[in-house]
């Protein structure tokens, strides 16, 4: 699923859903534009990024960012595969990396996409 298609799908339900490209971010973007979101009640963060960017095994994956560290600036991943890979903390700059990585089949940059209530 490309991130356009991703956005269109969250859009199907009451919620707003603001697409971004991963590289059409810098990292202090990406950075500010996540961290404030997860801030505001009852909104999301979902991160459509290259598993293998951050060490992890196979290609692109969908999850859910739940929570930013700032003294080690890390976000916290909670992946959709509990069953393969646990909650992890990645860094910042790694996770902007794996999201500027190009998807084959959109043949565009993978990205975020801030999820808000309508």
């Amino acid at each position: 699923m490309t991130l356009e298609e991703f956005g269109r799908l969250l859009e199907s339900y009451p919620v707003t859903a603001e697409i971004h490209q991963g590289g059409e971010v810098t990292l202090t973007e990406f950075r500010n534009l996540v961290v404030k979101n997860l801030q505001e009640s009852n909104n999301f963060v979902l991160v459509n990024y290259l598993r293998k960017t951050i060490s992890q095994e196979r290609g692109g994956h969908i999850s859910p960012v739940a929570a930013y560290h700032e003294e080690t600036d890390r976000f916290l991943i909670l992946d959709v595969s509990r069953y393969k890979y646990p909650p992890v903390w990645v860094k910042a700059e790694e996770l902007w990396q794996a999201i500027a990585t190009i998807d084959s089949t959109s043949g565009k940059a993978r990205g975020f996409v801030l999820v808000s209530p309508r």
